[in-house]
């Protein structure tokens, strides 16, 4: 754990120097950092509490799925009949504790934008360490704001493990947004929830890292930030492929899965550093698979 917060803080003292390079701040003006990391817990497993938890007592907001009054393009909407995983615990176990982890991650998000709107990349360091878990979860709970919209896209063109994880079938997604041969109205999928949709990863024909890379990227986020209040890319890990660090370029805003006990310091400082040349806003840190309770003195945000 403390190589983990040791990268960070080391990664924060760098993008001091260089703010203050470029702002030709004196170095007697040259204190704390401009703001902090949030590390906030959020588990597939089991997530570590937050600093001042939910009293378990407290009754969970509902999260209602009246019927689809208005569905988008042809698409099925998914969650019916139990095709949602199990590991999504938002949708399953709404009182639960870990599903008020992922509440407290959404507050302290939210409290970062003030017009309450975010366009934000979900990646990690390595596979395994529980990004995709957590950005479906968290997407979940975003929906419980049933005055926003939110959309969840699977970037994982590759491996599709979110996709799986919803039980969606659908073929076509972001592949085909890509290469022109569809409209967003035409693969974005409906959930059983009203606010809350998806875009699959569609088939990718050749190289993904180039098909990710075209500039038709940018007008389709920018379509996704037009129509959407809370936009979630669930990538694959930055430092195994390219697709995170171009998506990040379009994004802006990321937040950093590590997985606790396993993902070592440089694996977690070389992410730091693909985010930051990418000029991508780390809004936060996610630990999961924790086996005990972090301190209070190590949970710091702005």
């Amino acid at each position: 754990m403390a190589n983990v917060w040791d990268a960070i803080k080391k990664h924060q003292a760098e993008q001091e120097q260089q703010r203050a390079a470029a702002d030709q701040v004196s170095a007697e003006t040259e204190a704390a950092p401009r703001e902090a990391w949030r590390v906030t817990p959020a588990a597939d497993a089991a997530p570590a509490p937050a600093p001042a938890p939910a009293s378990q007592d407290a009754k969970a907001p509902a999260l209602q799925a009246p019927p689809i009054i208005q569905s988008v393009g042809a698409a099925k909407v998914i969650g019916h009949n139990g095709s949602f995983s199990e590991v999504l615990v938002t949708h399953h176990d709404r009182g639960g504790r870990i599903t008020e982890e992922y509440r407290s991650l959404r507050t302290h998000l939210l409290a970062q934008y003030p017009d309450e709107r975010f366009c934000l990349l979900i990646t990690s360091a390595m596979a395994g360490e529980g990004k995709t878990v957590t950005a479906a979860n968290l997407a979940m709970v975003m929906a419980e704001r049933i005055d926003r919209k939110t959309i969840l896209v699977d970037c994982d063109l590759r491996k599709k493990k979110l996709t799986a994880m919803l039980g969606c079938k659908q073929q076509a997604g972001m592949a085909e947004l890509l290469q022109g041969k569809a409209t967003l109205r035409d693969v974005v999928v409906p959930t059983v929830y009203p606010n809350l949709f998806f875009l699959p990863p569609g088939n990718a024909a050749g190289n993904v890292g180039e098909l990710m890379g075209r500039p038709e990227l940018m007008e389709i986020v920018g379509e996704l930030r037009r129509k959407y209040d809370y936009v979630l890319f669930d990538t694959p890990p930055i430092n195994v492929v390219s697709d995170a660090g171009i998506l990040s370029k379009a994004a802006n805003e990321a937040l950093l899965v590590v997985r606790m006990h396993r993902t070592h310091r440089e694996s977690v400082d070389k992410a730091l550093r693909l985010l930051h040349a990418t000029n991508a806003k780390l809004v936060g840190l996610v630990l999961t698979h924790r086996r005990f309770i972090i301190p209070s003195y190590l949970y710091r945000y702005s």
